[in-house]
């Protein structure tokens, strides 16, 4: 059984990926860890919490983190994920509730108990886990693998024009995380915008399956859908947190990766939040990350309609 730790600014892409995860036999989910990021912290808790009663497996604990970036104001984005950050739905309160304590201390003690085991996926800003190896850098050491749903590869970014939204809001704790020494892969946003990208027929598939959950995961993503014909021309959406989250499950679904050397800006406001990526060695700096450029979207649709519906 492999041991995994989320970190999360829940919305609705969020959302669908943390259902999977929790019904994927081949992983324990042993807490869940929030930060603001999408949405503000509380909101972005309770969502969480909905995702696990969604899921309808088993409920791991689910720990408050922080509530800002490191140094600069939070930026969110319920432009792009409706003012509850599940498209509008406005669900009742969950039934579950938060774990005491800080995400963290949590993310710092799971590193310990699962040493050399544990895997962590981030789906939102890099915050907590900076603060972590600031506070605990043995963990670099303890932890197996980190896979970062953040940056835009080869493209543009989706916040500005070389950004990405993770990296975006708090890219100084994105570098705090890079000089760490985890060990680190990027699935940027670029990888959920090909082939992977959920079309009307992959909407109405699903939908046809008759699965409330499978219903559920496309109606969370409404205002995506909405803000995606607005601002991309284009119909269905987009699910960067699944499919970074799935790379963590099944690695054989990438199909091209490079190691490189790696830094986000966080110096320049023209490029503040890029991904710069020393694909070339023209720094001849060692590699520190891995960096995600194309994933086997039938394969990825494959897992994706299984876990959901």
């Amino acid at each position: 059984m492999r041991h995994f730790l989320i970190d999360t600014d829940t919305a609705s892409d969020d959302v669908v990926a943390l259902i999977l995860a929790l019904r994927d036999l081949s992983i324990h989910v042993e807490a869940i860890t929030v930060v603001a990021g999408n949405l503000p912290l509380d909101l972005a808790v309770t969502n969480a919490l909905h995702s696990i009663e969604q899921a309808g497996t088993y409920a791991p604990p689910v720990y408050r983190g922080a509530g800002k970036p490191l140094l600069r104001p939070l930026i969110t984005s319920e432009f792009v994920h409706g003012s509850d950050g599940m498209g509008e739905m406005n669900l009742p309160p969950p039934t579950l509730t938060a774990a005491p304590g800080h995400a963290v201390d949590r993310i710092i003690e799971v590193a310990a108990q699962y040493p050399g085991e544990i895997e962590i996926v981030t789906l939102g800003p890099l915050t907590n886990l900076a603060l972590a190896v600031l506070k605990a850098p043995e963990i670099a050491a303890q932890v197996k693998q980190v896979t970062i749903m953040g940056g835009q590869g080869r493209g543009a970014g989706n916040m500005t024009p070389v950004a990405e939204f993770n990296l975006f809001v708090d890219a100084e704790a994105a570098q705090v995380v890079l000089n760490s020494g985890l060990p680190l892969r990027f699935v940027g946003w670029d990888c959920s915008t090909d082939e992977t990208f959920i079309t009307q027929q992959d909407i109405d598939h699903l939908m046809a399956t008759g699965s409330a959950r499978a219903a559920f995961c496309v109606r969370c993503n409404t205002t995506l859908i909405d803000y995606n014909a607005r601002s991309w021309g284009k119909v269905g959406f987009d699910l960067p947190d699944p499919v970074a989250m799935i790379a963590a499950l099944y690695p054989d679904v990438i199909r091209e990766e490079i190691a490189a050397f790696c830094a986000v800006e966080h110096r320049s406001e023209a490029t503040y939040g890029q991904l710069i990526i020393d694909e070339h060695r023209l720094l001849n700096r060692p590699s520190n990350a891995s960096v995600c450029l194309k994933i086997d979207a039938a394969r990825f649709k494959e897992i994706l309609f299984e876990r959901i519906s």
